[in-house]
């Protein structure tokens, strides 16, 4: 499982060469909505601590999405889980 530190620099990097990460939701998002503005900064919010297991991880974060229901995510992360525990 790749640190939160790794995953947030991935996101982060998304945001300011959105070409370097084409399939990722935040490049698609600066790319079709704000392509002349500068790369926003962030805030991040640990919802769930002491998730060890991969795919624990990943249910809670398909639970978090389903119940934030954010703009920017296209919901994969939730299909990625009903493919693993199908």
């Amino acid at each position: 499982m790749r640190p939160l530190r790794k995953r947030l620099d991935e996101h982060r990097r998304a945001l300011t060469n959105p070409a370097s990460y084409p399939s990722e939701s935040f490049s698609r998002h600066r790319t079709l909505k704000h392509t002349t503005e500068r790369a926003p900064t962030f805030r991040v919010t640990v919802l769930h601590r002491h998730l060890t297991q991969t795919l624990e991880r990943k249910i809670m974060e398909a639970v978090e999405i389903k119940r934030h229901n954010p703009e920017i995510n296209n919901k994969e992360e939730l299909r990625e889980v009903l493919r693993l525990i199908s």
